[in-house]
Protein backbone atom coordinates (compact mmCIF):
# COMPACT_ATOMS: atom_id res chain seq x y z
CA UNK A 1 0.00 0.00 0.00
CA UNK A 2 1.12 3.56 -0.75
CA UNK A 3 -0.38 6.89 0.34
CA UNK A 4 -0.11 10.26 -1.39
CA UNK A 5 -0.90 13.63 0.15
CA UNK A 6 -2.04 15.54 -2.93
CA UNK A 7 -1.86 19.30 -2.35
CA UNK A 8 -2.44 22.03 -4.90
CA UNK A 9 -2.81 25.76 -5.53
CA UNK A 10 -1.07 27.20 -2.47
CA UNK A 11 -0.94 30.74 -3.92
CA UNK A 12 1.47 32.30 -1.45
CA UNK A 13 0.53 35.96 -1.44
CA UNK A 14 -3.11 35.03 -0.74
CA UNK A 15 -2.57 32.44 1.99
CA UNK A 16 -4.46 32.07 5.25
CA UNK A 17 -1.65 31.44 7.82
CA UNK A 18 -3.86 29.47 10.19
CA UNK A 19 -4.90 27.08 7.42
CA UNK A 20 -1.30 26.72 6.25
CA UNK A 21 -0.16 25.77 9.75
CA UNK A 22 -3.02 23.29 10.15
CA UNK A 23 -2.17 21.67 6.83
CA UNK A 24 1.45 21.12 7.85
CA UNK A 25 0.33 19.51 11.10
CA UNK A 26 -2.31 17.33 9.43
CA UNK A 27 -0.04 16.00 6.67
CA UNK A 28 2.90 15.43 9.04
CA UNK A 29 0.72 13.43 11.44
CA UNK A 30 -0.54 11.16 8.66
CA UNK A 31 2.95 10.28 7.34
CA UNK A 32 2.30 9.87 3.59
CA UNK A 33 4.49 7.77 1.33
CA UNK A 34 4.77 10.81 -0.96
CA UNK A 35 3.73 14.47 -0.89
CA UNK A 36 2.64 15.78 -4.31
CA UNK A 37 2.14 19.50 -4.94
CA UNK A 38 0.50 20.15 -8.30
CA UNK A 39 1.42 23.76 -8.92
CA UNK A 40 0.61 27.40 -8.21
CA UNK A 41 3.01 27.90 -5.33
CA UNK A 42 2.67 31.68 -5.67
CA UNK A 43 0.07 34.23 -6.61
CA UNK A 44 2.28 36.42 -8.81
CA UNK A 45 5.67 34.67 -8.99
CA UNK A 46 7.31 37.29 -6.76
CA UNK A 47 10.52 36.44 -4.94
CA UNK A 48 9.05 36.90 -1.45
CA UNK A 49 6.10 34.68 -2.32
CA UNK A 50 8.52 32.03 -3.55
CA UNK A 51 10.55 32.33 -0.33
CA UNK A 52 7.43 31.74 1.73
CA UNK A 53 6.46 28.76 -0.42
CA UNK A 54 9.96 27.27 -0.10
CA UNK A 55 9.85 27.56 3.70
CA UNK A 56 6.43 25.92 3.71
CA UNK A 57 7.66 23.01 1.57
CA UNK A 58 10.53 22.36 3.98
CA UNK A 59 8.01 21.79 6.77
CA UNK A 60 6.10 19.14 4.83
CA UNK A 61 7.20 15.48 4.98
CA UNK A 62 9.62 13.97 2.49
CA UNK A 63 9.75 12.59 -0.14
CA UNK A 64 8.09 15.24 -2.30
CA UNK A 65 7.26 15.62 -5.98
CA UNK A 66 6.31 19.10 -7.19
CA UNK A 67 5.40 20.80 -10.47
CA UNK A 68 4.81 24.49 -11.29
CA UNK A 69 1.52 26.13 -12.20
CA UNK A 70 0.57 29.04 -14.43
CA UNK A 71 0.72 31.47 -11.48
CA UNK A 72 4.36 30.51 -10.99
CA UNK A 73 5.21 32.23 -14.28
CA UNK A 74 5.74 36.02 -13.95
CA UNK A 75 2.75 37.96 -15.25
CA UNK A 76 3.94 41.58 -15.36
CA UNK A 77 7.69 41.02 -15.75
CA UNK A 78 7.46 40.58 -19.52
CA UNK A 79 11.14 39.91 -20.24
CA UNK A 80 11.39 37.23 -17.58
CA UNK A 81 8.02 35.79 -18.61
CA UNK A 82 9.16 35.37 -22.22
CA UNK A 83 12.81 34.42 -21.82
CA UNK A 84 13.14 32.97 -18.29
CA UNK A 85 9.64 31.93 -17.16
CA UNK A 86 10.81 29.25 -14.74
CA UNK A 87 13.84 31.08 -13.35
CA UNK A 88 12.42 31.81 -9.90
CA UNK A 89 10.68 28.44 -9.66
CA UNK A 90 14.00 26.72 -10.38
CA UNK A 91 15.81 28.91 -7.86
CA UNK A 92 13.40 28.66 -4.94
CA UNK A 93 11.39 25.45 -5.44
CA UNK A 94 13.01 22.90 -7.76
CA UNK A 95 15.34 22.83 -10.73
CA UNK A 96 13.66 19.67 -12.00
CA UNK A 97 10.71 20.31 -14.34
CA UNK A 98 10.08 16.60 -14.89
CA UNK A 99 10.56 15.07 -11.45
CA UNK A 100 10.28 11.32 -10.92
CA UNK A 101 9.50 9.25 -7.85
CA UNK A 102 9.84 5.50 -8.06
CA UNK A 103 9.68 2.67 -5.56
CA UNK A 104 8.63 -0.96 -5.77
CA UNK A 105 4.91 -0.13 -5.94
CA UNK A 106 4.48 3.12 -7.88
CA UNK A 107 6.04 5.34 -10.51
CA UNK A 108 5.10 9.02 -10.31
CA UNK A 109 6.12 11.45 -13.07
CA UNK A 110 5.65 15.22 -12.80
CA UNK A 111 5.15 17.36 -15.93
CA UNK A 112 5.31 21.13 -16.32
CA UNK A 113 2.20 22.35 -18.18
CA UNK A 114 2.73 26.08 -17.44
CA UNK A 115 3.65 28.20 -20.44
CA UNK A 116 4.96 31.75 -20.87
CA UNK A 117 2.76 32.72 -23.84
CA UNK A 118 -0.59 32.11 -22.15
CA UNK A 119 -1.95 33.46 -18.89
CA UNK A 120 -4.06 30.52 -17.78
CA UNK A 121 -3.95 27.63 -20.21
CA UNK A 122 -1.30 24.94 -20.34
CA UNK A 123 -0.23 22.01 -22.45
CA UNK A 124 2.21 19.13 -22.77
CA UNK A 125 4.74 19.36 -25.57
CA UNK A 126 5.62 16.55 -27.95
CA UNK A 127 9.03 16.26 -26.32
CA UNK A 128 7.49 15.93 -22.87
CA UNK A 129 5.10 13.27 -24.13
CA UNK A 130 8.00 11.34 -25.57
CA UNK A 131 9.87 11.48 -22.25
CA UNK A 132 6.79 10.31 -20.36
CA UNK A 133 6.31 7.56 -22.91
CA UNK A 134 9.87 6.31 -22.47
CA UNK A 135 9.70 6.44 -18.67
CA UNK A 136 6.36 4.73 -18.26
CA UNK A 137 6.42 2.21 -21.10
CA UNK A 138 9.75 0.94 -19.85
CA UNK A 139 8.65 0.65 -16.23
CA UNK A 140 8.41 -2.69 -14.46
CA UNK A 141 5.11 -4.52 -14.67
CA UNK A 142 2.81 -4.13 -11.69
CA UNK A 143 3.75 -0.55 -10.82
CA UNK A 144 0.95 1.97 -10.36
CA UNK A 145 1.76 4.68 -12.90
CA UNK A 146 0.86 8.25 -11.94
CA UNK A 147 1.30 11.48 -13.91
CA UNK A 148 1.14 14.85 -12.12
CA UNK A 149 0.31 18.11 -13.94
CA UNK A 150 -1.04 21.48 -12.85
CA UNK A 151 -3.73 21.67 -15.51
CA UNK A 152 -6.31 18.85 -15.41
CA UNK A 153 -7.34 16.66 -18.32
CA UNK A 154 -11.07 16.85 -17.61
CA UNK A 155 -13.19 19.72 -16.25
CA UNK A 156 -15.20 19.61 -13.05
CA UNK A 157 -19.02 19.51 -13.38
CA UNK A 158 -19.00 22.71 -11.31
CA UNK A 159 -16.90 24.42 -13.99
CA UNK A 160 -17.54 22.63 -17.29
CA UNK A 161 -15.80 25.41 -19.24
CA UNK A 162 -12.74 25.42 -16.97
CA UNK A 163 -9.21 25.28 -18.39
CA UNK A 164 -7.93 21.80 -19.08
CA UNK A 165 -4.75 20.69 -20.84
CA UNK A 166 -4.88 21.96 -24.42
CA UNK A 167 -5.25 19.10 -26.90
CA UNK A 168 -5.90 16.85 -23.93
CA UNK A 169 -7.35 14.00 -25.98
CA UNK A 170 -4.24 13.80 -28.17
CA UNK A 171 -1.96 13.83 -25.13
CA UNK A 172 -4.04 11.15 -23.42
CA UNK A 173 -3.86 9.00 -26.53
CA UNK A 174 -0.08 8.81 -25.99
CA UNK A 175 -0.34 8.39 -22.22
CA UNK A 176 -2.81 5.51 -22.34
CA UNK A 177 -0.45 3.52 -24.57
CA UNK A 178 1.87 2.96 -21.63
CA UNK A 179 -0.74 2.05 -19.06
CA UNK A 180 -1.06 5.25 -17.03
CA UNK A 181 -3.36 4.54 -14.08
CA UNK A 182 -3.82 7.88 -12.38
CA UNK A 183 -3.63 11.60 -13.25
CA UNK A 184 -3.24 14.20 -10.49
CA UNK A 185 -3.87 17.92 -11.08
CA UNK A 186 -5.24 21.16 -9.62
CA UNK A 187 -5.74 24.60 -11.22
CA UNK A 188 -9.55 24.81 -11.01
CA UNK A 189 -9.70 25.03 -7.18
CA UNK A 190 -12.38 22.33 -7.26
CA UNK A 191 -12.04 18.83 -5.83
CA UNK A 192 -13.16 16.26 -8.41
CA UNK A 193 -12.30 12.80 -9.66
CA UNK A 194 -13.62 10.53 -12.40
CA UNK A 195 -12.63 8.25 -15.28
CA UNK A 196 -11.19 10.43 -18.07
CA UNK A 197 -13.60 8.72 -20.47
CA UNK A 198 -16.48 10.59 -18.84
CA UNK A 199 -15.24 13.56 -20.89
CA UNK A 200 -13.04 12.04 -23.61
CA UNK A 201 -15.38 9.48 -25.14
CA UNK A 202 -12.97 8.28 -27.83
CA UNK A 203 -10.30 7.00 -25.43
CA UNK A 204 -10.04 3.27 -24.85
CA UNK A 205 -8.13 2.96 -21.58
CA UNK A 206 -9.78 3.70 -18.25
CA UNK A 207 -7.61 6.24 -16.39
CA UNK A 208 -8.61 7.89 -13.13
CA UNK A 209 -8.29 11.69 -13.01
CA UNK A 210 -8.04 13.21 -9.51
CA UNK A 211 -8.11 16.98 -8.99
CA UNK A 212 -7.44 18.85 -5.75
CA UNK A 213 -8.99 22.08 -4.54
CA UNK A 214 -6.95 24.96 -3.20
CA UNK A 215 -5.23 23.87 -0.01
CA UNK A 216 -4.48 27.11 1.87
CA UNK A 217 -5.39 30.07 -0.35
CA UNK A 218 -8.23 32.52 0.22
CA UNK A 219 -9.02 32.27 -3.52
CA UNK A 220 -11.97 29.91 -3.07
CA UNK A 221 -14.48 28.99 -5.76
CA UNK A 222 -17.46 27.82 -3.76
CA UNK A 223 -15.66 25.01 -1.95
CA UNK A 224 -13.73 24.94 1.33
CA UNK A 225 -9.95 24.65 1.41
CA UNK A 226 -9.02 21.01 0.94
CA UNK A 227 -6.43 18.48 -0.11
CA UNK A 228 -6.60 14.84 -1.23
CA UNK A 229 -5.39 11.81 0.68
CA UNK A 230 -4.96 9.04 -1.88
CA UNK A 231 -4.40 5.39 -0.99
CA UNK A 232 -3.06 3.01 -3.63
CA UNK A 233 -3.12 -0.77 -3.56
CA UNK A 234 -3.01 -3.03 -6.62
CA UNK A 235 -6.14 -2.40 -8.68
CA UNK A 236 -7.68 -0.19 -6.00
CA UNK A 237 -7.62 3.56 -5.32
CA UNK A 238 -9.19 5.43 -2.43
CA UNK A 239 -9.57 9.22 -2.62
CA UNK A 240 -10.29 11.03 0.64
CA UNK A 241 -11.02 14.75 0.42
CA UNK A 242 -9.85 16.39 3.64
CA UNK A 243 -11.48 19.79 4.11
CA UNK A 244 -10.84 22.77 6.38
CA UNK A 245 -13.70 23.13 8.89
CA UNK A 246 -12.47 26.50 10.28
CA UNK A 247 -10.52 24.73 13.02
CA UNK A 248 -8.75 21.77 11.44
CA UNK A 249 -8.64 19.55 8.38
CA UNK A 250 -11.11 16.67 8.60
CA UNK A 251 -12.47 13.82 6.52
CA UNK A 252 -15.39 14.83 4.35
CA UNK A 253 -15.76 12.24 1.61
CA UNK A 254 -14.01 8.98 0.80
CA UNK A 255 -14.49 7.48 -2.64
CA UNK A 256 -13.20 4.00 -3.42
CA UNK A 257 -12.42 2.75 -6.91
CA UNK A 258 -11.68 -0.80 -8.01
CA UNK A 259 -10.28 -1.84 -11.37
CA UNK A 260 -12.50 -4.58 -12.83
CA UNK A 261 -11.79 -5.89 -16.34
CA UNK A 262 -9.35 -2.98 -16.86
CA UNK A 263 -11.99 -0.38 -15.96
CA UNK A 264 -11.99 1.87 -12.87
CA UNK A 265 -15.37 1.40 -11.21
CA UNK A 266 -16.64 3.42 -8.28
CA UNK A 267 -16.89 0.88 -5.51
CA UNK A 268 -18.18 3.03 -2.65
CA UNK A 269 -18.66 6.63 -1.63
CA UNK A 270 -18.65 7.23 2.10
CA UNK A 271 -19.89 10.66 3.28
CA UNK A 272 -18.63 11.52 6.75
CA UNK A 273 -19.93 15.07 7.13
CA UNK A 274 -23.08 16.03 5.23
CA UNK A 275 -22.57 19.83 5.28
CA UNK A 276 -19.05 19.30 3.93
CA UNK A 277 -20.36 16.99 1.24
CA UNK A 278 -22.94 19.56 0.18
CA UNK A 279 -20.13 22.08 -0.32
CA UNK A 280 -18.38 19.71 -2.72
CA UNK A 281 -21.41 18.73 -4.81
CA UNK A 282 -21.86 20.21 -8.30
CA UNK A 283 -24.27 23.16 -8.46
Amino acid sequence: MRTIAHISDLHFGTVDPAIAEALVQDVAARKPSLVVVSGDFTQRARSEQYRQAAKFLKRLPQPQLVVPGNHDVPLWDVLRRVFRPMEKYRRFISDDLMPIFRDDQMLVVGVNTARSFTQKSGWISGRQLQEIHELTCGAAAGLMKVVVTHHPFIPSPRDPEGDIVLDAAEALDRLEQCGIDLLLAGHLHLAYHDDIRSHHKSLKRSVLSVQAGTAISTRLRGEPNAYNWITLVPNQVSVEVRIWNSKAFEQSLITEYERVDHVWRRKAQIPLDQPAIDALKPN
